[in-house]
């Protein structure tokens, strides 16, 4: 995959700004996820491992994340994903803080 680097502009109030979520690959291998916030920002990242385009009826449906912190989480540093998460974002972050994603391995 390609780097990502998403904005925190979805404004949720009183619990700050977020970012789109990114949908990471659970099927390459081996599973390495490696983000960066901006310098500076404030947040949570989130994972799950919900998946992002739910079939049912075989038609595709809203998908109902239930989001967690990674157990390897670094708060305003760089992280790193070891097992398989289907997408992570930024909560509860600064308008304009990024989240940089960067996801290697084979299929």
């Amino acid at each position: 995959m390609r780097q990502v680097t998403v904005t925190a502009d979805i404004d949720n109030g009183e619990a700050g700004f977020s970012t789109t979520p990114v949908v990471l690959d659970q099927y390459l291998t081996p599973f390495q996820v490696t983000y960066v916030l901006s310098a500076g920002a404030t947040g949570t990242v989130k994972v799950t491992t919900t998946d992002p385009y739910p079939v049912v009826n075989q038609d595709f449906v809203a998908a109902n994340f239930v989001w967690v912190e990674p157990t390897e989480a670094y708060p305003n540093g760089v992280g790193f994903l070891g097992q398989p998460y289907r997408a992570i974002y930024l909560e509860g972050a600064t308008e304009g803080d990024t989240l940089t994603v960067i996801q290697s391995g084979d299929k």
